[in-house]
């Protein structure tokens, strides 16, 4: 029995009977989840590509939303600081970018 194992076994043993199913079925879920993403690999163009609107611009929104799609656990504020020190956005206007 691993961690993750040990962790979920305590947890299920402190909820009431009732609802285990509930917070079984919910745990592989997430399970599954983190598992799909984390095997396949995303690069920082994916995501630009993800946040771009239709105008052609990226937003703070946008990036959250293309990160939360993804199941990323990346701060968008960070992520966009990150692709601007590499030469990969332009700052357009306050939590607004367009791609370099």
């Amino acid at each position: 029995m691993n961690a993750n194992e040990a962790s979920d076994a305590v947890s299920e043993t402190n909820v009431p009977p009732e609802i285990r199913d509930q917070l079984r079925a919910w745990v592989e879920n997430e399970r599954q989840s983190h598992t799909t993403s984390q095997s396949e690999p995303v690069d920082g163009s994916t995501i630009l590509s993800m946040a771009t609107g239709e105008d052609g611009f990226i937003t703070l929104d946008s990036l959250k939303m293309a990160l939360s799609v993804l199941n990323l656990p990346l701060d968008p504020e960070s992520f966009a600081e990150h692709a601007s020190a590499e030469g990969e956005l332009l700052r357009v206007a306050p939590n607004r970018w367009k791609r370099a």
